[in-house]
């Protein structure tokens, strides 16, 4: 118990649940015979995310529950962590995307390297945006 609410409720243990963010490396082994096949996955996740982002983002954003100023100030604080600070939740979730194209940047010259050509890269991708 919180002795100083007298509630049993304790944000501290909630934000102790919240499992960190993952690391920003990652190993992804490629080869002549799935260069393509991985540039497309992550190509496919790209756009879904990007929709998702087009969809949902502005539920970031939070209004004011009442017009008080505490409401205002509280709101205002909000929306700068969720999206107006330069580590932003929305700011992340940009850099995550971006860290995406870049890895499609690399496996596009992976296969190049493994001797596919423009065309068999682009035949790849079919209907779905190149990063």
């Amino acid at each position: 118990m919180n002795e100083a609410t007298g509630s049993a409720f304790s944000w501290a243990e909630v934000l102790k649940a919240v499992p960190t963010a993952p690391t920003s490396t990652a190993t992804l082994k490629v080869n002549h015979d799935n260069v393509l096949a991985a540039a497309k996955i992550i190509q496919t996740q790209i756009d879904t995310l990007k929709d998702a982002i087009k969809m949902h983002g502005p539920a970031l954003v939070v209004e004011p529950a009442a017009g008080d100023p505490v409401s205002q100030d509280a709101a205002t604080a909000w929306n700068f962590r969720l999206v107006g600070a330069d580590d932003s939740y929305a700011a992340r979730i940009e850099e995550y995307v971006d860290s995406l194209v870049n890895l499609i940047n690399q496996l596009q010259d992976s296969a190049k390297t493994y001797g596919f050509n423009d065309q068999d890269i682009a035949a790849t991708f079919g209907g779905t945006t190149v990063a």
